[in-house]
């Protein structure tokens, strides 16, 4: 019989198939939503390899009158932590580990949120190179001042969301059952609810759709003059969002109704004995 030690490492050392294991299941489930960010993701790098060739600073943004140092090195910055952190966080979806993924989304969120704010309001630049802090309810409300941003109470709206998701929470996070039915409960090996995987991959599409649609936005004259079909590969992006946003909203409302009438079955049961 092997010892506690032992079978404590083999399991260790388990949890990257785990992890892959629930990758490939989630990845089939998950493909309309990989394809659209994925398509968001090659935009954005080419994006970066455009920008890369050319020096802050040397040319005006969308409805800059001249260009500005400070405003473009920090709209780059922002814009490659955005990716990063939207990148990594749909690493952890397609494991299975919502509850890991949402500070990241959230990371994500409340950068381009800044990123935005920037642009828009050049003045928080000179805040944020300084070193000083930019609150997220200035951000909130500069972005509902305009157009390219968004409403405030929608913005507050998800930033609570967020917030939520991110420290402890009963409702996020998971019920492990260790002892009650399940002998090994850590990493992938658990399935997540299929409902809240609609949702989370439903909230990081918007944010890939909102972060494609400012960056394409603020660099369209360096973009278009390098690259004229941008706008074209920009609209297939955008096109192709709003089509799996619909079809996870839908997938959303099916997989919830199908997990709270088990619920109540269970709870039903639960009565009986």
């Amino acid at each position: 019989m092997d010892s506690w030690p032992k079978k404590a490492e083999a399991q260790y050392f388990a949890l990257a198939g785990y992890a892959e294991m629930r990758h490939n299941e989630l990845s089939g489930i998950l493909q309309p939503y990989l394809v659209a960010t994925d398509v968001y993701g090659k935009m954005i790098c080419a994006v970066t390899l455009i920008l890369g060739k050319i020096p802050p600073g040397q040319r005006a943004l969308m409805t800059q009158t001249e260009p500005n140092l400070s405003l473009d090195t920090t709209l780059r910055d922002l814009i490659g932590d955005v990716f990063d952190f939207l990148y990594e966080a749909r690493a952890l979806i397609l494991k299975g580990k919502l509850e890991i993924a949402y500070p990241l989304a959230r990371r994500a969120y409340e950068s381009l949120s800044l990123m935005i704010a920037c642009y828009l309001e050049p003045r928080l630049v000179k805040r944020w190179v300084g070193g000083k802090e930019v609150p997220n309810s200035e951000v909130r409300g500069v972005l509902g001042k305009h157009p390219l941003g968004e409403v405030e109470d929608k913005t507050r709206e998800l930033s609570q969301f967020f917030a939520r998701f991110s420290h402890p929470n009963r409702k996020m996070m998971a019920q492990r059952h260790l002892g009650d039915g399940n002998e090994f409960a850590l990493g992938s090996i658990g399935r997540p609810s299929l409902a809240m995987l609609a949702d989370y991959a439903l909230k990081t599409v918007n944010l890939w759709f909102w972060f494609g649609a400012v960056v394409h936005w603020m660099y369209l004259p360096i973009l278009s003059e390098v690259e004229p079909s941008f706008k074209e590969s920009y609209d297939k992006a955008a096109n192709m969002a709003k089509e799996v946003a619909a079809y996870l909203a839908e997938q959303y409302n099916r997989t919830l109704a199908q997990e709270q009438e088990l619920a109540r079955q269970e709870r039903l049961r639960n009565v009986v004995k």
